[in-house]
């Protein structure tokens, strides 16, 4: 079972995070059963941003991760649309255009520290240089 949103925990992870400059932008759209948050981040180096997007309502979760340079580079999430990856509903859009499983699992802090620690990885191996 997923947690609730908890927008403040995403932010103070963000703001502790060693590769996040500034967190550019909050929105925050909230009405009687749904809710849709999006965070926009500078990332070190300064070439890349991360796009976070949540929507909750009283029946689903769903959320993504993007990484951006001046067009998107590579994203994770949880939308349902690809029932046949062994991750399901979690899913990984790699830079060559291909869907896969996904280390995510349904918690979006938790989530949100591995993918960090990914694109971490990503910018450190110079791939998307």
């Amino acid at each position: 079972m997923e947690k609730p949103l908890n927008l403040s925990s995403i932010i103070s992870l963000l703001e502790k995070s060693s590769i996040v400059s500034k967190i550019e932008k909050v929105e925050i759209d909230e009405i009687s059963h749904r809710g849709f948050y999006k965070i926009k981040c500078n990332l070190i180096p300064a070439k890349y941003k991360l796009e976070m997007k949540f929507i909750k309502t009283k029946y689903e979760f769903i959320y993504s991760f993007q990484l951006f340079t001046t067009l998107p580079v590579v994203r994770w999430d949880n939308a349902p649309h690809y029932p046949d990856i062994k991750t399901f509903p979690h899913h990984f859009h790699d830079s060559e255009g291909n869907i896969v499983e996904s280390e995510l699992e349904g918690n979006a802090r938790n989530d949100l520290k591995k993918v960090l620690s990914k694109i971490t990885e990503l910018i450190s191996r110079s791939k998307y240089l």
